[in-house]
């Protein structure tokens, strides 16, 4: 009898594995921000953003950053630009709000707190996100 629940319980484990690997995605390495279209840059110099997507997944809950995820599009790539349309600078769910407020979820926010707690994070335009 020992043996039959020992045998079962191994077949749910290896059944839960194989399940569980294929609900798995690819998170990607790296993405490119870019603004909505028709959405014009505030400054010349703003040049789209390379995200490092992997290393930040490692170090971060994904509904960290993004808040509006649910069961139904977890592992869709949904871009921040669907939510975050608007080129008002002022709007604060607009596209330059989403990663350029006080506090996070915002690039800024994050960063801007983690360097107060004494951690080394970029913090500046040219030498975190956009870089020349």
């Amino acid at each position: 009898m020992r043996k039959v629940c020992i045998g079962v319980a191994m077949a749910a484990v290896t059944l839960l594995l194989a399940v569980s690997s294929g609900l798995a995605y690819k998170v990607p390495d790296e993405i490119v921000i870019k603004r909505p279209k028709g959405n014009t840059p505030l400054s010349a110099w703003v040049t789209e953003v390379k995200f490092p997507h992997g290393m930040h997944a490692v170090k971060n809950a994904c509904e960290s950053c993004h808040h509006k995820e649910s069961d139904k599009t977890l592992g869709e790539f949904v871009p921040c630009s669907q939510c975050h349309k608007s080129d008002d600078p002022d709007d604060p769910t607009g596209f330059f709000r989403a990663w350029h407020t006080e506090a996070a979820p915002s690039c800024l926010g994050c960063h801007t707190t983690r360097r107060t707690q004494g951690k080394d994070n970029p913090v500046g335009c040219t030498t975190a996100c956009h870089k020349p």
